[in-house]
């Protein structure tokens, strides 16, 4: 790690930096990923790894990720008869990419905000295996998103805050089936009264997705005729009021409106009134629960929302049920740590109402550190009434060992089931599945600059197709040197 800092006229910047590449070698019992044609393989990965910050006066920004390079072929997956090889757009890199960088462009007025993120997820929830570099079964898409916008922001004398904000974000698919989007999005508001009893905040927000490959859907209203896809809008303005009794509580409520335009299998109307209703209980400064009830458009609101840290743990638990897109749940990453992956989702252009339960556990102890990751999310996307199910949990715990070695484990449970059609159960509308991964790392320090690990992981995957069901053994021990 490198930090230095460069002065200058009206200018002065801090920036840290470091460089880290990882060659590995890898061992599979199973690359076709396939119940009934394994076939082993070794592969050689490469990953360097890097990072960037900036801290200046003005403007901030921080980089952090890795790219992985493997020598696994479509060549190779084609003469062991994978179904991977077909894939003509399949990729042997990996990208895991975070980015983000803040720069002021009016004193007090005006800044402008960036982001950008790269990874990899599932082309399809339904087949499973994908979001892995070596993307044996051709289902993994890798994906490139990034946002940018100005934020315009002043306060009033004593009085209020206003802000306004507009974003730009696109994400980019290299999956052919997965089509690119855009969103263009606007967010204002006036808020005031934090200082007092009585707080409000008076709001309007627009949003518009498009996409680049506009699917045709039947329209149930058309006599089953193909009509061309329209960009979603959502569109909301309200005021929220919150009232504090006393240190410990506050009562909460929203009322609105919403104008949203998006297609419908059963052509309901996605306009109305907004409104909820809620408490917020803050027993101490490490205790905060909100609850609430309210109604939308698309049905009833609830929302519960739960934290508290302790000297060595953290506990988080949330339920809501919100309007969303697939391209924000396959590439927002999850409520409570970046590095577990991304929640499933269908990789669909129609809006989805999320009804989803979310629960993260950290502990840090003198003995050992556990983290715990769960959520399960009942989803429906509006233009063809598909329900799915969508159920993700993760369990990592590291033992104290004597130095100089690591050790950690991790448990994983994913589960993909596709329910029901125009509020009909179906069997048959496409195959679920359920995959338990085990993963076991031990890792040695040899100075402080190297050091290597050992990493076994089991993943058994069943599912409704024979076809989507099989076992993998691998085996890969890497070389770690920071530069």
């Amino acid at each position: 790690m490198v930090a230095c800092s460069l002065p200058a006229s009206g200018f002065a910047a801090e920036f840290t930096t470091s460089a880290a590449v990882a060659p590995s070698i890898a061992y599979t019992d199973n690359v076709c990923l396939s119940d009934k044609n394994k076939q082993d393989a070794w592969v050689g990965l490469l990953t360097p790894s890097g990072s960037i910050k900036g801290d200046g006066n003005k403007a901030d920004f921080d980089i952090r990720g890795s790219v992985q390079f493997n020598t696994l072929t479509d060549s190779q997956l084609r003469d062991d008869n994978c179904a991977g090889g077909s894939v003509g757009n399949r990729e042997q890199f990996a990208p895991a990419v975070d980015a983000r960088g803040t720069a002021i462009v009016i004193d007090d007025w005006l800044k402008f905000n960036a982001t950008g993120r790269a990874n990899q997820n599932e082309a399809s929830p339904f087949i499973g295996g994908g979001g892995d570099s070596l993307d044996g079964n051709g289902n993994t898409n890798t994906y490139y998103r990034y946002s940018l916008g100005p934020v315009l922001s002043r306060r009033l004398k004593d009085v209020a805050t206003y802000n306004l904000r507009y974003t730009y974000d696109e994400v980019i698919n290299t999956q052919d089936e997965v089509s690119d989007s855009t969103s263009d999005s606007w967010a204002t508001n006036l808020e005031g009264g934090k200082s007092s009893q009585i707080s409000w905040n008076l709001f309007g927000n627009y949003r518009e997705v498009s996409y680049s490959d506009d699917d045709l859907v039947s329209n149930n209203n058309n006599n089953g005729n193909a009509q061309p896809r329209q960009d979603t809008e959502l569109k909301s303005a309200g005021l929220e009021l919150g009232y504090q009794i006393n240190r410990d509580w506050q009562v909460n409520g929203t009322s609105g409106y919403e104008w949203n335009d998006y297609q419908t299998y059963n052509d309901e109307d996605t306009s109305g009134i907004i409104w909820d209703a809620g408490v917020r209980w803050t027993p101490s400064a490490r205790t905060t629960v909100s609850a609430g009830i309210g109604e939308r458009a698309f049905g009833t609101t609830p929302r519960l929302s739960i934290s508290h840290k302790h000297k060595r743990s953290t506990f988080s638990a949330t339920y809501k049920k919100s309007i969303t897109f697939g391209r924000d749940i396959l590439t927002e990453g999850n409520d409570f740590n970046q590095n577990v992956g991304n929640f499933s989702s269908l990789n669909s252009q129609s809006p989805i109402i999320d009804e989803r339960f979310t629960l993260g556990y950290m502990y840090s102890g003198r003995r050992a550190s556990i983290n715990f990751v769960g959520s399960h999310s009942d989803q429906t996307q509006e233009d063809n009434g598909l329900k799915s199910t969508f159920d993700n949990l993760a369990l990592t715990y590291a033992p104290l060992v004597p130095r100089p070695y690591s050790l950690s484990g991790t448990v994983g449970w994913n589960n993909s089931d596709p329910r029901s059609q125009f509020d009909v159960p179906s069997a048959d509308l496409s195959d679920s599945y359920e995959a338990w991964t085990t993963d076991v790392t031990l890792g040695r320090t040899l100075n402080n600059r190297m050091n290597v690990s050992l990493n076994y992981r089991y993943t058994d995957q069943q599912s409704d197709s024979s076809f989507n069901e099989y076992q993998e053994n691998r085996v890969m021990a890497t070389l770690n040197i920071s530069l």
